[in-house]
């Protein structure tokens, strides 16, 4: 203990997988992490990760790839961390460059407004001498069509008139309720829809442990659906289709806007999800849930095994 307390994390990460005789790019292999992000780790160069809770969550996985207990590496060495204030300084720094780039376009865009001005008001004002024009024309086209109907027109009969309205009455009575009878047929298909969907069920195979535990599960009764990912707070997610496969999301922090995240099924024989808060994250098969077994626990993962 004494000994990687005299150790900056960096080096003591960089022991611990040397002496599992693991190369970087093996460790990359097996946390999917970047190997410029891995080097930056073993030099502390925190500022080259993306931001505070990546330059945490990168450090549990790796800790956990090399053998060590996340948690612990995470307790011995939290003054060696980031703090939220070198966080909030990188933050403003890119809010400056943003309003630069932004003043630098506007300042462009005032030199071009009144020439498009000018454009506009010549377009409007041959606008309105066209509709002028059009108005005029319409006005002569309708006085001699008024002319033309006054001479055409027919007298009927009252008798006629009579008949004609208690026959279109008839109809209407016999003409049958097209908006019921679509309503109705709407209903059964829907219904004849949920009774052939089948119940999706879920059984915990394998409890995972330590700081980062993996849990996997078999799930049977889908064919085809959705996954879905809700969020009721920040959360680092993975989705990959085999574990160790494609990614089927971008590997990065999701926020409560960007909620509900979803994946189609189709095909999908096996789904490995990483999460970075699983207190915040509900993942859903097909409108199930597949509840983490650890409640309280921020970093989890889930292997779902699809079964006919």
């Amino acid at each position: 203990m004494v000994l990687y307390m005299e150790m900056d994390i960096g080096s003591r990460l960089r022991e611990a997988r040397e002496s599992k005789g693991l190369s970087l790019e093996e460790v990359q292999e097996n946390t999917k992490i970047q190997k410029r992000y891995l080097q930056a780790i073993e030099n502390n160069e925190f500022k080259v990760l993306p931001g505070k809770f990546y330059t945490r969550a990168f450090i549990r996985e790796y800790a956990a790839a090399v053998g060590l207990d996340p948690e612990q590496v995470m307790e011995e060495h939290k003054g060696e961390l980031p703090t939220y204030e070198d966080e909030e300084a990188i933050q403003y720094s890119r809010v400056q460059k943003t309003r630069k780039e932004t003043t630098a376009k506007a300042s462009g865009g005032s030199r071009v407004f009144p020439s498009l001005l000018t454009l506009l008001v010549i377009v409007g004002t041959l606008f309105m001498v066209w509709f002028f024009l059009l108005n005029n024309d319409s006005s002569e086209n309708g006085k001699a069509q008024d002319t033309s109907e006054s001479s055409d027109e027919v007298f009927v009969p009252a008798d006629s008139e009579d008949d004609s309205s208690e026959e279109g009455q008839k109809e209407e009575e016999d003409a049958p309720s097209d908006g019921a009878s679509d309503e109705d047929q709407s209903a059964e298909k829907e219904q004849d829809q949920a009774e052939e969907k089948p119940e999706v069920e879920m059984n915990l195979v394998e409890e995972g442990s330590g700081g980062f535990p993996e849990h996997v599960f078999e799930v049977s009764g889908v064919k085809e659906g959705t996954l879905t990912i809700e969020l009721t707070g920040t959360s680092y997610l993975e989705v990959h289709a085999p574990k160790n496969g494609e990614n089927l999301i971008q590997p990065i922090e999701y926020t409560i806007d960007k909620s509900p995240i979803t994946v189609e099924l189709s095909g999908k024989e096996q789904l490995y999800i990483k999460t970075g808060n699983a207190p915040g994250t509900t993942v859903k098969v097909n409108d199930q849930e597949v509840e983490f077994p650890n409640k309280e626990l921020s970093t989890q993962k889930l292997l779902l095994n699809f079964k006919e």
